[in-house]
């Protein structure tokens, strides 16, 4: 009788045509009442191991954070401060908002501030980037703060924010996920980088790097992405001094010679310079 009742209660509730949801949200609380726990069983989300010295080594190295995702706002600030993302000295500040007008006032306040991590929730981040003026007001605001923390968010609004990054900065983007909601954020960043796990393998496969735990993108980023630098700034020096010497002993030819049309070096001396002398050098480097 008791389920009979709430079922047609339920069903009334359901085919309102205003507030619909509400009336089912009632229904549902007028049943989970005078109930007796029997048992109560929880989920422990556990950080990887060396999480905190990775994001402290990073931050040393110069690198800023932002932590997108899309857990609840108490989730992600509890993740934010166990994982050290948020030091003790560092203050968080909550913004909630519900209009464009009150996002500008918060904005404006929270660029006052020194060492505050800003954690924004999903709806308020939506204003924040509902225009070109308020985004680039939203950017200007968070660019100085060690930490942003923007909790409940799509797949759409974290690739939002890694353009607007792009788009409003110099610097390069590298984005870190590990689940399938991560894929569009991964493809908008320069770089990105998937994560293996329990969640599958799609942020993986469509990442340009793949790691098995977050520590490992400190030695990616630090040791393999400094080494290949210099081995890139190296080799486009080579390839311009290459150039530089050739074309310095054709004018010096060509001035000797009254600047006659006439060539230094012939086709296949050309060919044997740029691909058999001066090969090792290239093989080196790369």
């Amino acid at each position: 009788e008791e389920y009979k009742d709430f079922q047609s209660r339920l069903n009334n509730a359901q085919s309102q045509m205003v507030d619909r949801e509400q009336c089912v949200d009632n229904v549902v609380e007028s049943l989970e009442k005078d109930l007796e726990l029997l048992g109560l069983t929880g989920v422990e989300d556990k950080l990887q191991e060396d999480v905190r010295q990775t994001l402290e080594l990073l931050r040393c190295a110069g690198i800023k954070f932002w932590m997108l995702t899309g857990d609840k706002r108490e989730t992600a600030t509890c993740i934010s401060i166990s994982s050290k993302l948020v030091s003790r000295m560092q203050t968080i500040y909550q913004m909630d908002v519900s209009s464009e007008s009150e996002a500008r006032d918060v904005l404006v306040e929270f660029q006052q501030l020194i060492d505050t991590v800003l954690v924004i929730d999903g709806k308020s981040l939506e204003i924040c980037l509902s225009g070109e003026e308020i985004s680039t007001l939203f950017f200007e605001s968070t660019c100085n703060a060690p930490s942003i923390v923007c909790c409940r968010c799509s797949p759409t609004q974290k690739a939002q924010v890694v353009e607007l990054i792009r788009k409003l900065t110099p610097e390069r983007v590298v984005s870190i996920g590990d689940g399938g909601n991560d894929v569009s954020m991964i493809q908008a960043a320069h770089v990105g980088v998937g994560i293996e796990g329990k969640e599958g393998r799609q942020a993986a496969l469509a990442a340009d790097y793949s790691i098995t735990q977050f520590s490992h993108i400190a030695p990616l980023l630090l040791w393999h992405g400094r080494n290949s630098y210099q081995n890139s700034a190296m080799l486009s020096q080579v390839i311009v001094h290459r150039g530089m010497i050739m074309a310095f002993l054709q004018v010096i030819y060509s001035t000797v010679f009254y600047f006659t049309p006439a060539t230094l070096y012939t086709g296949m001396l050309v060919f044997g310079y740029s691909c058999w002398y001066t090969f090792l050098p290239f093989f080196a480097l790369v």
